[in-house]
C-alpha cells in the first residue's frame, strides 16, 4: 500500500499542475451572450475575449480582430504619428545645432549680416550693370534713330547690338529681382531662427535656475 502512495504522488502533483495551467475563455457572441469555453470556436476568433486561469482570474485580454476601416486607420494613425516623430527629431537636432554654433545672440546676428552684405552687395552690383546697360541701349537706340531720320539704313550690327543690350537688361533686371527675393526669404529665416534662438535659451536659463 506504501508503494502504491509513493507510486500515485507524482500523478497527482502532475494532474494538480495540469488544472492550474488549464486555461478558460471568456467571449461574447454577436447576439450579446458570454460563453465560457476551454477552447475557441472559430466564431470567437474574431471577438474579444479573456483568457483565465484556473482560479478565473484574467491573465490576458485579446482585443476583438479590427474591420479593414479600422485596419486602415489605424495605419495612417501610425504614419502620421511616425512622421511626428521625425519631425521632432529634425527639429531636435536643428535645436541642438542653433544653441551651440551660437554661443549669444550677437553671434547669431552677426553670422546673418554677412549674408545679409552679400546679398546687398549683389543687388547693388545688379544696379549698376543695369544702369550702363540701358545707357548703352539708350544710345544704340538713338543712333539708330538718327540713321532711320536721315534716310540711312541701320546696320545689322547697330541692330544686333541693340538686342543684345535688351537682353542683358532683361538679364539683369532677372537677377536684381531674384537677389532681391533672396534678401526677403533670408529676413524671414532670421526672424524666425531669432525667436527660436530666444525661446531655445529663454528654455535653457529657466531649466538653469531651477537646478
Amino acid at each position: 500500500m506504501r508503494k502504491l502512495a509513493v507510486f500515485l504522488m507524482p500523478l497527482l502533483w502532475f494532474a494538480s499542475d495540469a488544472a492550474l495551467a488549464q486555461k478558460l475563455y471568456r467571449w461574447v457572441d454577436r447576439e450579446g451572450n458570454v460563453h465560457y469555453t476551454d477552447t475557441l470556436p472559430p466564431e470567437a476568433m474574431q471577438s474579444a475575449r479573456d483568457e483565465l486561469n484556473s482560479q478565473g482570474m484574467t491573465v490576458n485580454r485579446v482585443d476583438r480582430a479590427l474591420t479593414e476601416e479600422e485596419r486602415k486607420r489605424k495605419a495612417e494613425d501610425a504614419d502620421r504619428a511616425a512622421e511626428a516623430a521625425a519631425r521632432q527629431a529634425e527639429q531636435d537636432k536643428m535645436d541642438s545645432v542653433l544653441t551651440s554654433s551660437y554661443a549669444t545672440e550677437g553671434d547669431l546676428e552677426r553670422a546673418y549680416k554677412e549674408r545679409f552684405d552679400l546679398l546687398d552687395q549683389s543687388v547693388e552690383a545688379a544696379k549698376v550693370g543695369i544702369a550702363s546697360q540701358e545707357k548703352s541701349l539708350t544710345d544704340l537706340l538713338a543712333h539708330a534713330a538718327r540713321l532711320e531720320r536721315e534716310g540711312k539704313p541701320v546696320p545689322a550690327t547697330v541692330n544686333d547690338s541693340i538686342t543684345a543690350a535688351r537682353t542683358q537688361v532683361a538679364e539683369q533686371r532677372a537677377y536684381m529681382e531674384m537677389r532681391e527675393k533672396e534678401r526677403t526669404s533670408l529676413q524671414n529665416e532670421y526672424e524666425t531662427v531669432r525667436a527660436r534662438y530666444r525661446k531655445l535659451k529663454g528654455s535653457i536659463g529657466a531649466d538653469a535656475m531651477t537646478d
